[in-house]
Formats: structure tokens, sequence, C-alpha cells
């Protein structure tokens, strides 16, 4: 009985010692993390300091700017960003005026691609690229948001990110330009997206390699295709345009709020918005990232972390709001939607993820039964190859017209050839047999 004390106590005391070391572990790691981001943001105001004596000696301006981004809120309460910078001019004019109309998700006539561009204007592209990233941000500027029921001021934090919330901002349904004044320089114009209360349903969709194709999961290629590619040359991918359209620009109807979530930074607002705009998409606001150590992470906050936050703020925001989730499956989009759709029961109407050309055959499995599993718990979920399997499964569920299903189709497919955005690195008839394309009730 003795040994048998003893024994258990020796047990006891060795569980006990794992827990503490256990501990141990984590605080020292919490501990190397906390300094390696310490360390970081020193690095980083010793080259901030670098940049605004380089401007000074080169006579550039040094004047505070502010880069406006698209607000979005309630009647009852309007969030809206913005960033204070030096040393880019330009910054002036970059606000995209929206028409109102009571339009939700205003769609501008999308434009076509222009051609071939020389190497002179690729070196062009290349500087302007850069000149988005290497900005000399402002911390502590006074910025003031006026809008026809309140003003408020807000200051720049140490990366010059203004966050500003306005209470009872006397704003209408609809979208509106919102005033922003930085100290005693000049005024910016945003717009501001109002959602009604009676709004039931509302769109959230991915960015990058859901609407077109980044590479943010490919380093090299994310670098070639964000720094070296205009605008006006990136294409959307096929009828990715025709289908958001259909779901939330309805015929005599107001249409459906859309929210674009990205880890992409926020350096990239002004290129993501006009990318919007050219191809045809419907507008709305941009919810992006910040690149650099700060905030407890050393590079940027996770994908998980930032969508699914944003997705229970939106929720939050907007209680009689059901929401319908598209992303794809290069990053975690499949299970932050399917989190999303667990931890609100009654609040996500459909998820639909495109599947990306860098997707494997366990990735591919692992994706379907996720799907599988939500869907079985009440919320549709979907793994597809383009818009129009999309479009057949949300008009099965009323979501848009059948007559919209084939414009869709037209956009994707043209003259009935399948375009494909990106080669596709598996052979997939392994996995899936030999399903045709728009089989969607096949798989689930």
């Amino acid at each position: 009985m003795r040994v048998r004390k003893r024994r258990l106590a020796a047990g006891g005391a060795g569980v006990a010692a794992a827990g503490v070391l256990a501990w141990l572990v984590r605080t020292r790691s919490a501990l190397v993390r906390a300094v390696l981001i310490r360390v970081a943001m020193v690095l980083e105001d010793v080259v901030r300091l670098g940049q605004i004596a380089v401007l000074r000696l080169f006579r550039r301006s040094a004047a505070p700017l502010l880069i406006p981004f698209v607000g979005h809120g309630s009647p009852q309460r309007v969030e809206l960003g913005a960033r204070a910078v030096l040393g880019r001019p330009e910054a002036r004019a970059r606000t995209l005026p929206v028409p109102d109309e009571g339009v939700l998700a205003p769609v501008r006539a999308a434009e076509q691609a222009p051609a071939r561009r020389s190497r002179r204007s690729r070196r062009s592209v290349l500087r302007t690229s850069l000149a988005r990233f290497l900005t000399v941000e402002v911390a502590g500027a006074a910025v003031t948001v006026r809008t026809p029921g309140a003003a408020v001021t807000a200051r720049s934090d140490r990366d010059g990110y203004v966050d500003a919330v306005v209470a009872d901002p006397g704003l209408p349904p609809g979208w509106h330009d919102v005033e922003l004044t930085i100290g005693d320089g000049p005024t910016v114009h945003t717009p501001v997206l109002v959602v009604s209360p009676d709004v039931r349903l509302g769109l959230v969709s991915d960015v990058d390699d859901t609407i077109l194709e980044t590479g943010l999961t490919r380093g090299l290629a994310f670098l070639r295709i964000t720094l070296l590619t205009e605008v006006g040359d990136r294409a959307p991918l096929p009828g990715a345009a025709a289908l958001y359209r259909a779901l939330v620009c309805r015929s005599g109807e107001a249409g459906l709020p859309v929210f674009y979530l990205s880890t992409s930074p926020w350096n990239l607002h002004e290129v993501l918005q006009e990318f919007i705009a050219l191809r045809g998409f419907p507008f709305g606001p941009l919810l992006l990232t910040d690149w650099g150590p700060g905030r407890g992470n050393l590079f940027r906050i996770g994908a998980r972390e930032h969508k699914l936050g944003l997705i229970r703020r939106i929720l939050a925001e907007h209680p009689e709001m059901e929401l319908l989730l598209v992303g794809d499956t290069g990053q975690l989009d499949p299970e932050i939607y399917a989190t999303a759709a667990r931890e609100h029961p009654g609040r996500i109407r459909a998820i639909y993820v495109r599947r990306t050309g860098v997707l494997n055959a366990g990735r591919m499995a692992e994706v379907d039964a996720l799907a599988a599993e939500t869907t079985a718990g009440g919320v549709p979920m979907l793994a597809v190859d383009d818009s129009v399997e999309i479009a057949e499964h949300a008009a099965s569920l009323g979501l848009l017209d059948v007559a919209q299903v084939e414009e869709v189709r037209r956009e994707t497919h043209p003259n009935g050839v399948v375009r494909i955005p990106w080669p596709v690195d598996v052979v997939r008839s392994r996995h899936r047999g030999t399903r045709p394309p728009g089989d969607w009730s096949a798989r689930h």
C-alpha cells in the first residue's frame, strides 16, 4: 500500500513538473515573440526616420496627407478609416465617387483591358507600385471626421492608421460622401455605406484568388502581379463580376450590400478599389490588413483571426442580416466560413469556395468533407470550379433568377470556351471521379 502511495505521489509530481515545464516553454516563447516584435518595431522606426531625412534632403513635400478608405456602418454608427502619410501628393485626388440613387451595391460598366504595355511603361508601373509600400507614416496626427450629425476627431497610430467611429452620424441608408481633414491640412472625401436595418441579406467575399488572381499564397507570383501589373491589365476570374451582379443587384430593388475581405495590405486599397470599379463588380467596403510589426504580430494578423473577426463584427452591427459567404481554398476560407456557420446558427445563408489551381488531393478531400459536414448542419456549402456552379446552386436556393444563370455562363465561358485562370496542379479525376463540372448535386 505504501509503495502504491509513493508511486502515485511520484506520478503526481511528474505531472506537476511537466505542467511547469510546459508553462515555462509557453512563457519563453511568448517572451521571445514579444522581444522580436519590439526589435522589429524599433527597426521600422529607424527606417522611417531615414525616409523623412531623404524627403527633406530632396525637398519633397513633408506635409501629411490622408489616404481615405471606404467606410461602412448603420444609421446608428459608422466606421471610417484612413492613413496619414508623407511624400504621396498624388493621394490628394485618389477618392472614387460613388453614385447613390438608393443602390446599395452600385456597378460601373466594365472596361476592356488595354494593350500590352512597353518595357519602359513597366518600369513606371514598378515605381508607382513601390511608392504605395514605401510610405512614410505619420503617427499622432489629428484627423477630424464630419457627418451631418456629428464631428469626431481621432489620432493616427504609430503606423499612420486612423480608425474613427461616429455615433448617430445623421446619415440615412445608402451611400454618402464624408469629409476627413488632417489638422489644418486639406480635406478629402470618402464613400461610406450605411446599411438599412431592413436589409435581410448581405454578401461577404474574399478578394485574393476569389474575384481576381493575386497569387497571395504563392510569394513570387504575388510580387510579380502586385508590382509589375497595371490595375487595368488585371482580369477578373471568369464570370465573377457577372455572378456578383446577379447576386446583389436585383431589378427594381436596392440590392444587397457587399463587403470585400482580404489579407492583402492596406497599401493596395486604391488598386483593389479601382479594379472593382473597372471590372464591373458591385461596389462595397474593402476590409484589408496592416503588414508589419505591431498589434501582437511580427508580420501581419492571421487570415483566421482577421476574416472571422470581421464576419463577427458585420453580424453584430447588422443583427437582422444574414450573410452569403464566398471565398477560395487557397487559404483557410472553408474553415473560417464553416466556423462562422457554427457560431452563428441561422445567420449564414450559404457558403461557396472556389477550388484554386494549387489544390492537392489531400486538401480537396478535407474541403469536400468540411462542405458535407457544414451542409448537413443546415448551411449549404459548396466547393466549386467556376462561377456557373455557384450561380446554378444559388438559383436553386432562390438567391438569383434562373435567367441570370445564363448571363453568368456567357461571361464565364465566352463562345463556349472554358477559360482556366491558373494552371491546375492536381489530377482531380482521381479524387472526383467523372462527374461533369456543373453537377454540384452529386457532391453534397
